[in-house]
Formats: C-alpha cells, sequence, structure tokens
C-alpha cells in the first residue's frame, strides 16, 4: 500500500521533500512506517527515536489531520492513501 507522508517544520531539512510517498505492507501501522523512514533516511533516527528505539515521547502523529494518541497511538493500523503527518516538539512563548 502507499501512504504520504508529511514531515512538518526543522525535519524537513533532513529529507529531499517535505512530502514523500512510502510503499509498506498492507496493515502496517505508523510505528513500522517510521521504522522504514529510518531506513530511508538514517538520519532521521536520531530525530525519532531514543536510543532504546522507541518514539521519542515528545513526536507527535497525525493520520489524515487526526491524532494517533486518540486511537492507537504509534499501533494504529494505517491504509491506503492515507496521510501520515509527523511533528517534532514545539516549543516557544
Amino acid at each position: 500500500m502507499i501512504i504520504d507522508v508529511e514531515i512538518s517544520f526543522s525535519f524537513k531539512r533532513d529529507l529531499p521533500s517535505p512530502r514523500l510517498a512510502l510503499e509498506l505492507a498492507p496493515g502496517s501501522d505508523v510505528l513500522q512506517a517510521l521504522r522504514y523512514l529510518v531506513e530511508r533516511y538514517p538520519e532521521l533516527r536520531s530525530r525519532l527515536f531514543d536510543e532504546g528505539k522507541s518514539v521519542h515521547r515528545h513526536i507527535n502523529a497525525l493520520i489524515n489531520g487526526g491524532n494517533v494518541s486518540f486511537r492507537q497511538g504509534f499501533k494504529t493500523t494505517l491504509q491506503e492513501g492515507d496521510r501520515l503527518t509527523i511533528l517534532p516538539p514545539v516549543g516557544g512563548g
């Protein structure tokens, strides 16, 4: 299946484009998509995962605009044509 991935803010500089298409196995979840993204773009590893290989707690993900934390978190299953948006931490004041 093909999903659209949008990387926001500072992560954009680590990728050739802020929007990418990923081909994943049917039934893949958000965590699998993030791992696959890191396989293709290793420079994202430390931005997305901690040393224990867990997703940093400050990373947010949206599927078609809805936050995965209101579903099954990073275990939320993706569907063909979904748009996965990855949001790094946002700070400021």
